[in-house]
């Protein structure tokens, strides 16, 4: 189901809990205490899906060239789970927490924030009708999968996209063929488009499952650039390096 936002463009139809309002995210009637990123300088990346192998390489590049590192979808769990985390039942690279150890270390060394959920949604299987509630990562039950951000997460990562001069996003943050598991993602692209065409952001969607993601919010002609994930590396080149510690 689709609404109209203010500027007569058709919005995605959300769940309260993750709801759009015109202009920018709903914070209820609260300003956030706290802005992710550097207000001015930022690089913000958001780098979602499924498995953590095949983006660490990714994820090493860039902590050492984003000001901001936003992590969802099974990637998240993961990390989470290298940080001490009780994933329950959900998808993690648990033979990667090492590694996901090492790129903490090596985004704090190079002075990259990484942004990990606070709060997700979870549900006992992943399918559409299938009982979900949010709960924080910390309160994430044996059985629960998680299956998408929570709104407490998606505040935290539009906070850091208005902070941004460039954000680059690879990757869904939750199952979201699959409502309602689909929200935070819907959530995160409407706000994107709506920071491009209002405050001149550059929005890089790169890989075919993000981009795919987009056009099932109708917002994939709203980012400044789409492409492919094999030619995020070259991009990454194009920019400075961060000093890397030895």
């Amino acid at each position: 189901m689709l609404t109209i936002d203010a500027q007569g463009s058709p919005a995605p139809h959300l769940t309260s809990r993750l709801r759009l309002i015109a202009g920018g995210r709903d914070t209820g009637g609260r300003t956030p205490a706290h802005k992710t990123g550097r207000p001015g300088n930022g690089v913000c990346a958001i780098v979602g899906g499924v498995n953590l192998s095949a983006k660490l390489d990714l994820l090493v590049r860039l902590v050492t060239r984003v000001d901001v590192l936003a992590l969802g979808g099974g990637i998240a769990n993961s990390v989470l789970a290298a940080t001490g985390t009780d994933m329950g039942a959900s998808l993690c690279d648990y033979d990667l927490v090492d590694g996901a150890r090492k790129l903490l270390d090596r985004a704090k060394a190079c002075g990259c924030e990484v942004l990990l959920p606070v709060d997700v949604v979870v549900a006992t299987e992943a399918r559409k009708g299938a009982e979900d509630r949010i709960v924080s990562c910390a309160a994430i039950g044996p059985e629960d999968m998680v299956l998408d951000i929570g709104p407490a997460t998606a505040a935290r990562l539009t906070a850091c996209v208005e902070a941004a001069r460039t954000v680059v996003w690879t990757g869904p943050l939750g199952v979201c063929e699959i409502a309602p598991f689909d929200g935070g993602t819907d959530a995160l692209a409407w706000f994107i488009a709506r920071r491009t065409r209002d405050a001149g952001l550059r929005s890089v969607a790169a890989g075919d499952d993000t981009i795919a993601a987009l056009a099932a919010a109708g917002v994939e002609d709203r980012f400044s650039e789409l492409t492919t994930r094999d030619a995020l590396p070259a991009w990454l080149d194009a920019m400075s390096p961060r000093a890397v510690p030895a």
